[in-house]
């Protein structure tokens, strides 16, 4: 799979290295998470490493011909849209390509590999997630066929906790902490007031 100098390929173990640059340049990495620190390399490595492990994902690399550099990436994943009439689609979670190599055909090969094992798989849909505010990227995608789908909003359960006036009973504090501290996680809590 090529377009001009780039050739889109799975990713290995031996891209690590060169995923997370790719990652920590594009600020994908600048949250980890609450176990993990900003720029935690091990925690990194453990996450693409899991990550490339993954059965239900498959990570696709762009890279320069000419260099043998990774230029970019992309995260697929086979998912079902829709609750009552659910449409398989293969979910694009990242698209990233270096900032020095946009506009010369590296997302549009990965986006090619993407519809080729749509294909192969037998899937009718390409669902490619990307960020509300990246301008550049949504008038790339709409200019190839994408259009909204959907827009999810993100909140922290603290803040959701305070805007909805959430109060928790002792108990239920008491109970959650016990459970955390045995490393078990709590089940899932439906509240009692709402």
């Amino acid at each position: 799979m090529s377009r001009g100098n780039v050739r889109v390929r799975p990713a290995t173990t031996s891209d690590i290295d060169d995923l997370i640059s790719l990652s920590v340049e594009n600020s994908v990495t600048d949250h980890i998470g609450r176990r993990g620190r900003k720029g935690d390399s091990e925690s990194l490595v453990e996450r693409y490493m899991c990550l490339l492990n993954d059965l239900d994902r498959l990570v696709l690399v762009a890279v320069d011909e000419a260099t043998d550099k990774l230029v970019g990436y992309a995260v697929l994943l086979e998912e079902r849209v829709g609750v009552l009439l659910p449409t398989a689609t293969l979910y694009v979670s990242h698209l990233l390509v270096a900032p020095n190599f946009r506009k010369r055909g590296a997302g549009r090969a990965l986006l090619t590999g993407a519809v080729r094992h749509a294909e192969d798989r037998d899937i009718d849909h390409v669902v490619v997630g990307v960020q509300a505010g990246a301008r550049d990227a949504n008038r790339y995608l709409a200019r190839l066929g994408f259009a909204p789908l959907v827009v999810r909003r993100i909140a922290s359960v603290s803040t959701l906790r305070r805007s909805l006036g959430i109060a928790d009973s002792i108990d239920r504090v008491a109970l959650r902490r016990r459970r955390s501290v045995r490393g078990v996680l709590p089940s899932r809590v439906i509240g009692r007031g709402a």
